[in-house]
């Protein structure tokens, strides 16, 4: 009998939990996070702060150029071939 009502008290423990944690769920405000740095910021932000957009910007530029020279790189393969393979 006393395991059955531990059970019943862990349980409603268990329960009472689960409503606090609701509760604490519906508190949390509206926001999003920095695309830079993960931080929270307002919902009509999408960065931080100036510093956190320019080097999201540097980083898109970076991977920008190197995803040009990937291509270009590959374009002067691909030419080297066709002229080898007619040679």
């Amino acid at each position: 009998m006393e395991n059955l009502e531990d059970l019943k008290e862990e349980v409603e423990r268990l329960r009472l939990e689960i409503n606090r944690l609701k509760s604490e769920k519906n508190k949390i405000a509206p926001h999003k996070h920095c695309l830079n740095c993960g931080i929270a910021i307002p919902p009509d932000k999408t960065f931080c702060s100036k510093k956190c957009e320019d080097e999201w910007n540097a980083m898109i530029k970076k991977k920008k150029m190197n995803t040009y020279i990937w291509m270009a790189l590959l374009a002067i393969l691909l030419i080297i071939l066709v002229v080898s393979a007619g040679a």
